[in-house]
């Protein structure tokens, strides 16, 4: 019986447990790194040493930085790194290409994760030394920046937690690649190094993120990270130039900046964090985005989300109305966004400043013209303000519809008997008529009359006279 009781209580704990989970805690994790070597895991990592940046910052964004034990100089994102160097969680190793061998092995890590510019003999001594090392090499594509996230993901046993990333990364990158279909392609070079220059050709995560944000890198016909003249430079004078650049760190900007002061070369400079554009990691993103805002600006500051637009229901002709519109920043550049109201096929444009995420009010102000229905309009979002005359307006309406109306009621009403009247009036006229015609022969009639009684008369008193 007590059998019995286990048994679903058994399998009702392995339901929780991912197979491969459980699988992994008890065989370990066989990864192939990018330099095709087979490297055994034997159990989940819990200390981690991390030989370059954009390597701690995918063991952050996976959310394992509390599993990091030892990290560059160089590493400095997200800023719990340093907060927590600050406190000694964290151990500095060295730098990027020269760290401390002492070190991690003072440590104890259960894994170390480098990068290909390692000596190899280096990473020999990291493996008698017991500790499993895996390798990610440089990105050349934004899919080989998907599938060192995976690598590193699988070799630290949060492969679930990877793929979730890279989805999220992915439709990031799409979702600004949409934006930028059919637009017309400009000429862009990315400058890595000047004294000599060195640019991004093809084979770099820097052209694939080019060709898929809407440019076209002139120095694709190069392989890797190239070496070229100044004259190739003057030559190729694209339309723009990305170069990495923050306070302080001045040496490309200005050495780039003062070949298009003497007039050599002719392009926009674009300067973009150099930790972005130079880690392959979780921010490629934000990257993308970057290279869109600078390559099709009116594209970029376009794209935003209205999450409300207020206007009043009611006005009347010649009033001044105000609509409100709220946007915001979906993206995770900041920058100024173009945001246009349409009124009844009018434009009214403003510009507002947003940072990633932020949301803003703005107002626009305008004298409704017209009586009517009037249609305000941002992106999708639509309303409608019924306007009504003025009042002088209003009781010159009033005044042609009573007319219209007592017009309409005479035309009905009134002119019926009116034309009645008039012909009775005729028919009296014509009786009238009749009559003065008789009236006048009878007394006609009657002087005849009288002067023959008159004559009678006087001949009979001739008569008697004689």
């Amino acid at each position: 019986m007590r059998r019995i009781i286990l048994l679903p209580i058994l399998l009702l704990v392995l339901s929780f447990i991912p197979l491969g989970s459980a699988f992994a805690q008890g065989q370990g994790v066989t990864v192939i790194d990018d330099f095709g070597r087979e490297v055994l895991i034997p159990h989940e990592p819990n200390r981690i040493v991390s030989i370059a940046p954009s390597i701690t910052e995918t063991l952050f964004a996976l959310g394992l930085g509390d599993k990091v034990v030892g990290v560059t100089r160089y590493c400095n994102y997200p800023s719990e790194v340093l907060e927590r160097v600050g406190k000694g969680e964290i151990t500095v190793i060295g730098g990027f290409i020269d760290p401390s061998l002492e070190k991690i092995i003072e440590l104890n890590p259960d894994l170390v994760i480098g990068h290909n510019l390692l000596n190899p003999e280096f990473i020999a001594k990291i493996e008698d030394a017991g500790i499993p090392i895996i390798i990610v090499k440089t990105s050349e594509t934004i899919e080989g920046i998907y599938e060192d996230i995976r690598l590193i993901g699988k070799a630290c046993w949060a492969e679930e937690e990877a793929s979730k990333l890279v989805e999220e990364l992915k439709y990031k990158i799409s979702y600004w690649e949409k934006q930028v279909e059919g637009v017309g392609r400009v000429d862009v070079a990315e400058i890595a190094w000047v004294n000599p220059l060195w640019v991004a050709g093809n084979g770099t995560y820097i052209n694939d993120i080019i060709e898929h944000a809407g440019g076209r890198n002139v120095f694709a016909d190069r392989s890797g990270w190239a070496s070229i003249s100044d004259e190739e430079l003057v030559e190729k004078d694209p339309d723009y130039l990305i170069v990495p650049y923050r306070h302080g760190e001045e040496l490309i900007y200005e050495g780039i900046m003062d070949m298009k002061e003497r007039g050599l070369i002719h392009g926009e400079v674009i300067p973009i964090d150099p930790d972005i554009i130079s880690r392959p990691g979780p921010r490629v993103a934000i990257l993308f985005e970057e290279v869109v805002k600078a390559l099709h600006p009116d594209v970029w500051s376009r794209v935003y989300t209205v999450e409300n637009l207020i206007a009043p229901k009611r006005a009347i002709v010649g009033d001044l109305v105000t609509v409100y519109v709220q946007v915001k920043n979906d993206g995770m550049v900041s920058g100024e966004k173009l945001v246009e109201l349409n009124i009844d096929g009018k434009t009214l444009s403003k510009t507002i400043s947003l940072k990633p995420g932020e949301e803003k009010l703005l107002n626009f102000t305008f004298v409704i013209e017209e009586k009517g229905t009037c249609k305000v309009s941002v992106k999708s979002l639509s309303k409608s303000i019924e306007v009504s005359p003025t009042s002088e307006e209003m009781m010159n309406e009033l005044r042609r519809t009573l007319e219209e109306y007592m017009k309409s009621y005479i035309d009905e009403n009134i002119s019926p008997t009116l034309t009645e009247l008039e012909n009775e009036i005729s028919e009296i006229d014509r009786r009238m008529s009749s009559l003065n015609n008789l009236t006048t022969a009878s007394i006609a009639l009657s002087a005849i009359a009288i002067i023959i009684s008159l004559a009678s008369l006087a001949y009979a008193l001739r008569v008697r006279k004689t």
